[in-house]
């Protein structure tokens, strides 16, 4: 693929400087770099308490976007070329602060407005790789609470829409087939910031994006199932998500550098 200007901007800011040898004896750059990837993330209200009561025990807490919900979003992503090599993935996030926060939403298109206030971030709950190498990655660089081993990640982008069928331990999770917003966005760059829970280690950090985004109500012709078979699908059906918004980012490539609290894996 022909480097063009943009690209080279983002990651001449973020160069790979160092190595980083897994215990799988794989060694990767660092900071991680995700050259392409098309990504689906469904926006959604869930109820406030349950998500509470999920995070318990937490340094976060999940943000109030009024009417006893908070804001839910459901990530499928398919990786074209990265540190780690091509791999497809599911995440489960949430809109967290380290204090009480409520940024009232009013319509299904404010639903990301929360991640606009200052003592917002996004909390990376769980997430579900097809491939062993971004999985110990993501675990022993990031703290990111990666299921340890891969599950069957089914995600297509074919237009006009992306097609998932996700299971994990051996039971059925989450199944949609969502169509594309058709109108071209703006090229922006965006950094992102998040925490991952304490299940690994507990880490912050920030995205550093390049993307279109594009964006629309979830509705007619889409499909979404969650099911309650696996222990990570009965974590979260009691949370009462609904899928409201879709945002498609395709061809986007981000930076994500060493954790902001980085002290090596010799201060874990």
């Amino acid at each position: 693929m022909q480097m063009t200007k943009t690209e080279s901007s983002l990651f001449d800011a973020y160069p790979c400087t160092e190595k980083y040898e897994l215990s799988s004896g794989a060694v990767c750059a660092v900071p991680y770099v995700c050259r392409s990837a098309d990504m689906l993330v469904l926006h959604g209200p869930a109820d406030l308490e349950a998500v509470r009561g999920l995070l318990a025990g937490q340094r976060y807490q999940p943000v109030s976007i009024g009417g006893g919900q908070c804001a839910m979003s459901l990530w499928v992503a398919d990786y074209h070329d990265t540190t780690c090599g091509p791999y497809k993935e599911f995440i489960v996030a949430f809109m967290v602060s380290l204090k009480p926060v409520e940024v009232a939403v009013h319509s299904p298109m404010e639903m990301l407005q929360p991640l606009g206030h200052p003592e917002v971030t996004t909390f990376c709950y769980k997430l579900v790789l097809d491939q062993q190498v971004p999985i110990d990655f993501g675990r022993e660089v990031h703290g990111h609470a990666k299921h340890p081993a891969p599950q069957p990640v089914n995600i297509a982008f074919g237009a006009p829409w992306c097609q998932f069928d996700i299971a994990c331990d051996g039971k059925p999770l989450v199944q949609g087939r969502v169509r594309y917003p058709a109108e071209p966005a703006r090229f922006q760059r965006l950094s992102v910031g998040f925490v991952t829970p304490k299940e690994v280690f507990q880490t912050r950090n920030i995205m550093h994006f390049e993307m279109e985004s594009r964006l629309r109500l979830f509705g007619e012709g889409d499909a979404f199932s969650l099911s309650g078979e696996s222990p990570l699908g009965r974590a979260l059906v009691p949370l009462n998500y609904t899928p409201q918004v879709v945002q498609y980012l395709p061809r986007v490539r981000f930076v994500m550098p060493k954790p902001l609290n980085w002290h090596g894996p010799e201060g874990r």
